[in-house]
Protein backbone atom coordinates (compact mmCIF):
# COMPACT_ATOMS: atom_id res chain seq x y z
CA UNK A 1 0.00 0.00 0.00
CA UNK A 2 2.81 2.56 0.64
CA UNK A 3 3.99 1.93 -2.92
CA UNK A 4 0.52 2.85 -4.20
CA UNK A 5 0.55 6.03 -2.12
CA UNK A 6 3.92 7.00 -3.53
CA UNK A 7 2.69 6.37 -7.05
CA UNK A 8 -0.34 8.62 -6.50
CA UNK A 9 1.77 11.38 -4.94
CA UNK A 10 4.31 11.53 -7.76
CA UNK A 11 2.09 13.82 -9.94
CA UNK A 12 1.61 16.17 -7.00
CA UNK A 13 5.34 16.32 -6.31
CA UNK A 14 6.05 16.88 -10.00
CA UNK A 15 3.49 19.67 -10.13
CA UNK A 16 5.11 21.34 -7.12
CA UNK A 17 8.54 21.09 -8.73
CA UNK A 18 7.18 22.68 -11.90
CA UNK A 19 5.76 25.59 -9.92
CA UNK A 20 9.11 26.11 -8.22
CA UNK A 21 11.00 26.00 -11.46
CA UNK A 22 8.64 28.45 -13.09
CA UNK A 23 9.85 31.37 -10.87
CA UNK A 24 8.52 34.94 -10.60
CA UNK A 25 9.97 38.46 -10.36
CA UNK A 26 7.87 40.29 -7.79
CA UNK A 27 8.89 40.53 -4.15
CA UNK A 28 5.51 39.25 -2.89
CA UNK A 29 5.59 36.30 -5.18
CA UNK A 30 9.17 35.56 -4.18
CA UNK A 31 8.07 35.39 -0.54
CA UNK A 32 5.21 33.08 -1.41
CA UNK A 33 7.53 30.91 -3.47
CA UNK A 34 9.98 30.71 -0.57
CA UNK A 35 7.22 29.43 1.69
CA UNK A 36 5.97 27.15 -1.07
CA UNK A 37 9.51 25.86 -1.64
CA UNK A 38 9.90 25.04 2.05
CA UNK A 39 6.63 23.06 2.16
CA UNK A 40 7.44 21.32 -1.11
CA UNK A 41 10.81 20.05 0.08
CA UNK A 42 9.27 19.11 3.41
CA UNK A 43 6.76 16.92 1.59
CA UNK A 44 9.49 15.51 -0.61
CA UNK A 45 11.51 14.57 2.47
CA UNK A 46 8.51 12.75 3.89
CA UNK A 47 8.28 10.76 0.65
CA UNK A 48 11.98 9.87 0.77
CA UNK A 49 11.67 8.89 4.45
CA UNK A 50 8.74 6.59 3.53
CA UNK A 51 6.22 8.61 5.52
CA UNK A 52 3.47 8.83 2.87
CA UNK A 53 0.70 9.95 5.26
CA UNK A 54 2.64 13.08 6.25
CA UNK A 55 3.56 13.71 2.62
CA UNK A 56 -0.13 13.48 1.68
CA UNK A 57 -1.06 16.14 4.23
CA UNK A 58 1.63 18.51 2.90
CA UNK A 59 0.83 18.04 -0.77
CA UNK A 60 -2.92 18.35 -0.27
CA UNK A 61 -2.29 21.65 1.49
CA UNK A 62 -0.02 22.80 -1.37
CA UNK A 63 -2.10 21.60 -4.31
CA UNK A 64 -5.12 23.87 -4.61
CA UNK A 65 -8.02 22.20 -6.36
CA UNK A 66 -8.29 23.40 -9.95
CA UNK A 67 -8.77 21.91 -13.39
CA UNK A 68 -5.12 20.82 -13.45
CA UNK A 69 -5.01 19.08 -10.06
CA UNK A 70 -8.53 17.66 -9.73
CA UNK A 71 -7.50 14.23 -11.06
CA UNK A 72 -4.81 13.94 -8.38
CA UNK A 73 -7.28 14.92 -5.64
CA UNK A 74 -9.80 12.40 -6.93
CA UNK A 75 -7.12 9.69 -6.94
CA UNK A 76 -6.09 10.54 -3.38
CA UNK A 77 -9.70 10.51 -2.17
CA UNK A 78 -10.35 7.13 -3.77
CA UNK A 79 -7.14 5.78 -2.27
CA UNK A 80 -8.20 6.90 1.20
CA UNK A 81 -11.54 5.14 0.74
CA UNK A 82 -9.85 1.88 -0.28
CA UNK A 83 -7.63 2.15 2.81
CA UNK A 84 -10.73 2.54 5.00
CA UNK A 85 -10.08 6.23 5.81
CA UNK A 86 -13.54 7.23 4.67
CA UNK A 87 -13.77 10.54 6.54
CA UNK A 88 -10.64 11.83 4.80
CA UNK A 89 -11.98 10.66 1.44
CA UNK A 90 -15.28 12.47 2.07
CA UNK A 91 -13.47 15.70 2.97
CA UNK A 92 -11.36 15.59 -0.18
CA UNK A 93 -14.29 14.89 -2.49
CA UNK A 94 -16.48 17.51 -0.82
CA UNK A 95 -13.65 20.01 -1.23
CA UNK A 96 -13.49 19.25 -4.96
CA UNK A 97 -17.24 19.73 -5.39
CA UNK A 98 -17.17 23.08 -3.56
CA UNK A 99 -14.60 24.62 -5.93
CA UNK A 100 -15.90 26.83 -8.74
CA UNK A 101 -14.51 26.66 -12.24
CA UNK A 102 -14.53 22.87 -12.64
CA UNK A 103 -16.10 21.48 -15.78
CA UNK A 104 -19.20 19.31 -15.56
CA UNK A 105 -17.49 15.91 -16.11
CA UNK A 106 -15.01 16.61 -13.29
CA UNK A 107 -17.73 17.67 -10.88
CA UNK A 108 -19.79 14.63 -11.83
CA UNK A 109 -16.88 12.29 -11.12
CA UNK A 110 -16.40 13.94 -7.73
CA UNK A 111 -20.10 13.49 -6.93
CA UNK A 112 -19.90 9.83 -7.93
CA UNK A 113 -16.81 9.34 -5.76
CA UNK A 114 -18.50 11.08 -2.83
CA UNK A 115 -21.49 8.77 -3.17
CA UNK A 116 -19.15 5.79 -3.01
CA UNK A 117 -17.59 7.29 0.13
CA UNK A 118 -21.03 7.53 1.74
CA UNK A 119 -21.76 3.91 0.83
CA UNK A 120 -18.50 2.77 2.38
CA UNK A 121 -19.38 4.73 5.53
CA UNK A 122 -22.85 3.14 5.66
CA UNK A 123 -24.59 6.48 4.98
CA UNK A 124 -26.95 4.96 2.43
CA UNK A 125 -29.52 7.78 2.56
CA UNK A 126 -26.91 10.37 1.53
CA UNK A 127 -25.49 8.09 -1.14
CA UNK A 128 -28.96 7.40 -2.50
CA UNK A 129 -29.71 11.13 -2.85
CA UNK A 130 -26.46 11.72 -4.72
CA UNK A 131 -26.88 8.81 -7.11
CA UNK A 132 -30.51 9.74 -7.79
CA UNK A 133 -29.36 13.27 -8.61
CA UNK A 134 -26.79 11.89 -11.04
CA UNK A 135 -29.32 9.64 -12.79
CA UNK A 136 -31.80 12.53 -13.10
CA UNK A 137 -29.07 14.60 -14.75
CA UNK A 138 -28.17 11.55 -16.87
CA UNK A 139 -24.60 11.92 -15.65
CA UNK A 140 -22.76 8.62 -15.16
CA UNK A 141 -26.18 6.96 -15.27
CA UNK A 142 -24.99 3.30 -15.49
CA UNK A 143 -22.52 3.72 -12.61
CA UNK A 144 -25.06 5.55 -10.47
CA UNK A 145 -27.73 2.96 -11.26
CA UNK A 146 -25.41 0.12 -10.25
CA UNK A 147 -24.67 1.82 -6.95
CA UNK A 148 -28.38 2.41 -6.32
CA UNK A 149 -29.01 -1.24 -7.13
CA UNK A 150 -26.39 -2.23 -4.56
CA UNK A 151 -27.90 0.09 -1.93
CA UNK A 152 -31.43 -1.26 -2.37
CA UNK A 153 -30.19 -4.86 -2.21
CA UNK A 154 -28.37 -4.14 1.05
CA UNK A 155 -31.49 -2.45 2.42
CA UNK A 156 -33.61 -5.36 1.10
CA UNK A 157 -35.91 -2.91 -0.70
CA UNK A 158 -36.68 -5.35 -3.50
CA UNK A 159 -39.27 -3.20 -5.28
CA UNK A 160 -36.82 -0.32 -5.72
CA UNK A 161 -34.05 -2.75 -6.61
CA UNK A 162 -36.28 -4.17 -9.35
CA UNK A 163 -36.94 -0.67 -10.71
CA UNK A 164 -33.22 0.12 -10.86
CA UNK A 165 -32.47 -3.20 -12.55
CA UNK A 166 -35.04 -2.41 -15.25
CA UNK A 167 -33.49 1.03 -15.81
CA UNK A 168 -29.98 -0.43 -15.92
CA UNK A 169 -31.01 -3.00 -18.52
CA UNK A 170 -32.64 -0.27 -20.64
CA UNK A 171 -29.53 1.97 -20.73
CA UNK A 172 -26.91 -0.79 -21.11
CA UNK A 173 -26.57 -4.09 -22.93
CA UNK A 174 -26.38 -5.92 -19.58
CA UNK A 175 -28.98 -8.66 -19.20
CA UNK A 176 -30.66 -8.38 -15.80
CA UNK A 177 -33.28 -11.11 -16.14
CA UNK A 178 -31.73 -13.51 -13.61
CA UNK A 179 -31.22 -10.75 -11.03
CA UNK A 180 -34.75 -9.39 -11.50
CA UNK A 181 -36.22 -12.86 -11.10
CA UNK A 182 -34.47 -13.18 -7.73
CA UNK A 183 -35.92 -9.83 -6.64
CA UNK A 184 -39.40 -11.15 -7.49
CA UNK A 185 -38.66 -14.32 -5.54
CA UNK A 186 -37.61 -12.22 -2.54
CA UNK A 187 -40.92 -10.35 -2.71
CA UNK A 188 -42.73 -13.68 -2.99
CA UNK A 189 -41.02 -14.82 0.21
CA UNK A 190 -42.20 -11.64 1.93
CA UNK A 191 -45.76 -12.31 0.74
CA UNK A 192 -45.60 -15.88 2.05
CA UNK A 193 -44.51 -14.68 5.49
CA UNK A 194 -47.50 -12.32 5.43
CA UNK A 195 -49.76 -15.30 4.54
CA UNK A 196 -50.50 -14.00 1.03
CA UNK A 197 -49.97 -17.04 -1.22
CA UNK A 198 -51.92 -15.53 -4.14
CA UNK A 199 -49.67 -12.46 -4.16
CA UNK A 200 -46.64 -14.73 -3.92
CA UNK A 201 -47.78 -16.75 -6.93
CA UNK A 202 -48.15 -13.49 -8.88
CA UNK A 203 -44.57 -12.53 -8.04
CA UNK A 204 -43.36 -15.97 -9.13
CA UNK A 205 -45.11 -15.65 -12.50
CA UNK A 206 -43.31 -12.33 -12.93
CA UNK A 207 -40.01 -13.97 -11.95
CA UNK A 208 -40.44 -16.58 -14.69
CA UNK A 209 -41.24 -13.86 -17.22
CA UNK A 210 -37.96 -12.14 -16.40
CA UNK A 211 -36.02 -15.42 -16.38
CA UNK A 212 -37.92 -18.48 -17.69
CA UNK A 213 -35.25 -20.87 -16.33
CA UNK A 214 -35.65 -19.66 -12.76
CA UNK A 215 -35.12 -22.69 -10.50
CA UNK A 216 -35.73 -20.68 -7.36
CA UNK A 217 -39.20 -19.59 -8.52
CA UNK A 218 -40.13 -23.24 -8.96
CA UNK A 219 -38.84 -24.19 -5.51
CA UNK A 220 -41.06 -21.54 -3.93
CA UNK A 221 -44.01 -22.55 -6.13
CA UNK A 222 -43.66 -26.18 -5.04
CA UNK A 223 -43.57 -25.08 -1.39
CA UNK A 224 -46.76 -23.05 -1.86
CA UNK A 225 -48.44 -26.04 -3.51
CA UNK A 226 -47.51 -28.21 -0.51
CA UNK A 227 -48.82 -25.63 1.95
CA UNK A 228 -52.11 -25.52 0.04
CA UNK A 229 -52.25 -29.35 -0.01
CA UNK A 230 -51.91 -29.38 -3.80
CA UNK A 231 -49.40 -32.23 -3.72
CA UNK A 232 -49.88 -33.43 -7.30
CA UNK A 233 -48.94 -29.95 -8.50
CA UNK A 234 -45.92 -30.00 -6.19
CA UNK A 235 -44.80 -33.36 -7.65
CA UNK A 236 -44.93 -31.92 -11.15
CA UNK A 237 -42.93 -28.85 -10.16
CA UNK A 238 -40.24 -30.97 -8.47
CA UNK A 239 -39.97 -33.15 -11.57
CA UNK A 240 -39.62 -30.01 -13.69
CA UNK A 241 -36.77 -28.81 -11.44
CA UNK A 242 -34.94 -32.14 -11.82
CA UNK A 243 -35.39 -32.04 -15.59
CA UNK A 244 -33.98 -28.50 -15.76
CA UNK A 245 -30.93 -29.17 -13.58
CA UNK A 246 -30.02 -32.58 -12.14
CA UNK A 247 -27.76 -30.95 -9.52
CA UNK A 248 -30.89 -29.99 -7.57
CA UNK A 249 -32.09 -33.61 -7.25
CA UNK A 250 -30.35 -33.86 -3.87
CA UNK A 251 -32.38 -30.86 -2.59
CA UNK A 252 -35.79 -32.13 -3.69
CA UNK A 253 -35.54 -35.87 -2.99
CA UNK A 254 -36.99 -36.11 0.52
CA UNK A 255 -39.82 -33.67 -0.12
CA UNK A 256 -40.59 -35.27 -3.48
CA UNK A 257 -40.86 -38.76 -1.99
CA UNK A 258 -42.96 -37.46 0.92
CA UNK A 259 -45.43 -35.85 -1.50
CA UNK A 260 -45.52 -38.99 -3.64
CA UNK A 261 -46.28 -41.14 -0.60
CA UNK A 262 -49.03 -38.76 0.57
CA UNK A 263 -50.92 -38.96 -2.73
CA UNK A 264 -50.22 -42.65 -3.42
CA UNK A 265 -47.79 -41.98 -6.27
CA UNK A 266 -44.88 -44.15 -5.11
CA UNK A 267 -44.72 -46.15 -8.41
CA UNK A 268 -44.47 -42.84 -10.29
CA UNK A 269 -41.73 -41.67 -7.93
CA UNK A 270 -39.75 -44.93 -8.26
CA UNK A 271 -39.87 -44.63 -12.03
CA UNK A 272 -38.57 -41.07 -11.78
CA UNK A 273 -35.77 -42.15 -9.46
CA UNK A 274 -34.68 -44.71 -12.04
CA UNK A 275 -34.69 -42.09 -14.78
CA UNK A 276 -32.75 -39.63 -12.66
CA UNK A 277 -30.16 -42.28 -11.75
CA UNK A 278 -29.11 -42.42 -15.42
CA UNK A 279 -28.08 -38.74 -15.26
CA UNK A 280 -27.24 -38.16 -11.60
CA UNK A 281 -24.79 -40.34 -9.68
CA UNK A 282 -25.09 -38.69 -6.27
CA UNK A 283 -25.27 -40.94 -3.22
CA UNK A 284 -28.45 -39.25 -1.95
CA UNK A 285 -30.36 -40.68 -4.91
CA UNK A 286 -28.86 -44.12 -4.27
CA UNK A 287 -29.94 -43.99 -0.62
CA UNK A 288 -33.43 -42.87 -1.63
CA UNK A 289 -33.70 -45.83 -3.99
CA UNK A 290 -32.46 -48.10 -1.17
CA UNK A 291 -35.19 -46.81 1.19
CA UNK A 292 -37.81 -47.24 -1.52
CA UNK A 293 -36.59 -50.80 -2.16
CA UNK A 294 -36.81 -51.52 1.56
CA UNK A 295 -40.38 -50.23 1.70
CA UNK A 296 -41.41 -52.27 -1.30
CA UNK A 297 -39.34 -55.47 -0.97
CA UNK A 298 -37.93 -55.56 2.56
CA UNK A 299 -34.63 -55.20 4.43
CA UNK A 300 -32.77 -58.05 2.73
CA UNK A 301 -33.47 -56.80 -0.78
CA UNK A 302 -32.47 -53.24 0.19
CA UNK A 303 -29.17 -54.47 1.70
CA UNK A 304 -28.27 -56.49 -1.39
CA UNK A 305 -29.24 -53.58 -3.67
CA UNK A 306 -27.07 -51.10 -1.78
CA UNK A 307 -24.08 -53.47 -1.49
CA UNK A 308 -24.14 -54.14 -5.23
CA UNK A 309 -24.38 -50.44 -6.07
CA UNK A 310 -21.53 -49.53 -3.71
CA UNK A 311 -19.27 -52.12 -5.31
CA UNK A 312 -19.40 -50.08 -8.52
CA UNK A 313 -19.57 -46.65 -6.87
CA UNK A 314 -18.03 -46.65 -3.34
CA UNK A 315 -19.11 -43.87 -0.98
CA UNK A 316 -18.57 -43.07 2.71
CA UNK A 317 -22.23 -42.14 3.21
CA UNK A 318 -23.30 -45.26 1.35
CA UNK A 319 -21.01 -47.47 3.44
CA UNK A 320 -22.35 -45.92 6.63
CA UNK A 321 -25.93 -46.69 5.55
CA UNK A 322 -24.95 -50.26 4.58
CA UNK A 323 -23.48 -50.81 8.06
CA UNK A 324 -26.71 -49.43 9.55
CA UNK A 325 -28.79 -51.88 7.51
CA UNK A 326 -26.62 -54.80 8.66
CA UNK A 327 -26.92 -53.73 12.30
CA UNK A 328 -30.69 -53.78 11.84
CA UNK A 329 -30.53 -57.39 10.69
CA UNK A 330 -29.65 -57.15 7.03
CA UNK A 331 -27.64 -60.05 5.56
CA UNK A 332 -23.86 -59.90 5.35
CA UNK A 333 -22.28 -59.72 1.92
CA UNK A 334 -18.97 -60.97 0.51
CA UNK A 335 -18.54 -57.57 -1.13
CA UNK A 336 -18.46 -55.72 2.21
CA UNK A 337 -14.67 -55.86 2.60
CA UNK A 338 -14.16 -54.80 -1.02
CA UNK A 339 -16.43 -51.81 -0.53
CA UNK A 340 -14.64 -50.81 2.65
CA UNK A 341 -11.23 -51.02 0.95
CA UNK A 342 -12.44 -49.09 -2.10
CA UNK A 343 -13.76 -46.28 0.12
CA UNK A 344 -10.49 -46.16 2.09
CA UNK A 345 -8.46 -46.02 -1.12
CA UNK A 346 -10.58 -43.18 -2.46
CA UNK A 347 -10.15 -41.18 0.73
CA UNK A 348 -6.39 -41.73 0.84
CA UNK A 349 -5.95 -40.86 -2.85
CA UNK A 350 -7.48 -37.42 -2.27
CA UNK A 351 -5.70 -36.76 1.03
CA UNK A 352 -2.47 -34.72 0.84
CA UNK A 353 0.52 -36.14 2.69
CA UNK A 354 2.40 -32.93 3.56
CA UNK A 355 1.40 -29.45 4.71
CA UNK A 356 3.32 -26.18 5.14
CA UNK A 357 3.20 -25.06 8.77
CA UNK A 358 3.50 -21.42 7.68
CA UNK A 359 0.84 -20.95 4.98
CA UNK A 360 -1.09 -24.25 4.98
CA UNK A 361 -0.15 -25.31 1.43
CA UNK A 362 -0.78 -29.06 1.10
CA UNK A 363 0.45 -31.62 -1.40
CA UNK A 364 1.57 -35.20 -1.91
CA UNK A 365 5.32 -34.48 -1.97
CA UNK A 366 7.80 -33.05 0.48
CA UNK A 367 9.38 -29.71 -0.46
CA UNK A 368 12.31 -28.12 1.31
CA UNK A 369 11.01 -24.75 0.10
CA UNK A 370 7.25 -24.29 0.17
CA UNK A 371 5.97 -23.75 -3.42
CA UNK A 372 3.40 -21.26 -2.12
CA UNK A 373 4.97 -19.01 0.55
CA UNK A 374 8.62 -19.80 -0.36
CA UNK A 375 9.58 -20.42 3.30
CA UNK A 376 12.26 -23.01 3.94
CA UNK A 377 11.95 -26.18 6.03
CA UNK A 378 8.28 -25.55 6.88
CA UNK A 379 6.82 -28.64 5.16
CA UNK A 380 5.77 -31.39 7.58
CA UNK A 381 3.99 -34.72 7.19
CA UNK A 382 0.28 -34.65 8.07
CA UNK A 383 -0.82 -36.69 11.05
CA UNK A 384 -4.33 -37.77 12.02
CA UNK A 385 -7.11 -40.13 10.95
CA UNK A 386 -6.36 -39.70 7.24
CA UNK A 387 -2.62 -39.01 7.66
CA UNK A 388 0.49 -40.53 9.26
Amino acid sequence: MPEVLLFVLIPVAAWGGWVLAKGTASRGENERNHKFSHRYFQGLNYLLDEQPDKAIAVFIEMAEVNADTVETHLALGNLFRRRGEVERAIRIHQNIISKPGLDEPQKTRALLALGEDYMRAGLFDRAERLFNELTERESHAPSALRHLLDIYQQERDWEKALQQARKLESVTDQKMGLVMSHFCCEMAEVDLKADKPAAARKQLRQAKRYFPESIRARFILARIAEQQDMLTEALGVYEEIAEMDVEYIHDILQTYLRCAESVGEIPRALKQLGNWAQQYDGVSLLLAQTRATRDEEGLEAATHYLAEALTERPSVKGLDHLIELKLEGGPSSDSGDKILRAVAQKLLARQPSYRCTHCGYAGHSHHWQCPSCKHWSTTRIIRGVLGE
